[in-house]
């Protein structure tokens, strides 16, 4: 955690706003179709999103790992005249409830364990959303080494269609996208009745023979009698 901290508190020093304060093209275009309610900003930065959110009448809460840029979420929220909760946390330690949030959002951001994803698909209620957007590998400028994983946060190509399996696609597409070649994706967590209606529960389990119990077998026998 210490070279991760390190590295975006060194960026977020030396980068105050980059992209400015408002918020992303992406989580814009697709606001109308984000499940409203409690909502995570994943590696929250410096709180664009997670303010513009709150402004549209999204609970909001997020973390990063970076204390710089947490402070400047505050003051950006207080600026603003919204109340967001942060925590202080790495993303590949963090803990999610089962069925927290009504919707997740992640922008610019790559968890570095496969882990999170499930975890995060498991934390969104039903009929919730996940809203993704970063950029692609085509726009690495250098390999990384193995210990300079906090700087990988570039997605190869359908890596996020595999990463939310189970989910109903609402929108996908990478490639250049005003001038940088992205990924974005926003996926919706089945209703009980849509699961069912789409034959998604167990899905796996009608390939194979159902195993008999031995009471089945002994109810037979005796109907057989």
């Amino acid at each position: 955690m210490g070279d991760a901290k390190n590295y975006w508190d060194n960026y977020f020093k030396d980068n105050v706003f980059k992209n400015g304060k408002e918020p992303n093209d992406f989580l814009q275009a697709m606001l109308p179709r984000l499940s409203k309610g409690k909502v995570l900003d994943v590696a929250m930065g410096e709180g664009e999103n997670a303010v513009y959110l709150a402004q549209k009448g999204f609970d909001v809460s997020g973390f990063d790992i970076s204390d710089i840029a947490l402070n400047r979420a505050k003051s950006l929220a207080r600026d603003s005249g919204v109340s967001i909760e942060t925590k202080h946390a790495d993303a590949d330690m963090f803990l999610m409830k089962v069925m927290e949030y009504d919707s997740i959002i992640m922008v610019g951001y790559k968890p570095q364990t496969d882990r999170f994803f499930p975890e995060m698909v498991k934390a969104i209620k039903q009929g919730g959303t996940i809203l993704i957007d970063a950029y692609h590998t085509e726009e690495m400028e250098e390999a990384l080494s193995k210990d300079e994983f906090y700087k990988d946060h570039f997605y190869k190509s359908n890596e996020l269609l595999n990463h939310v399996k189970g989910l109903k696609i609402l929108f996908y597409q990478e490639g250049e996208i005003k001038g940088k070649h992205r990924v974005q994706i926003l996926a919706q967590k089945f209703l009980d009745k849509d699961a069912l209606k789409y034959d998604l529960f167990d899905m796996a389990s009608k390939t194979k023979e159902p195993k008999k119990s031995k009471h089945l077998d002994l109810a037979e026998s005796l109907f057989k009698k």
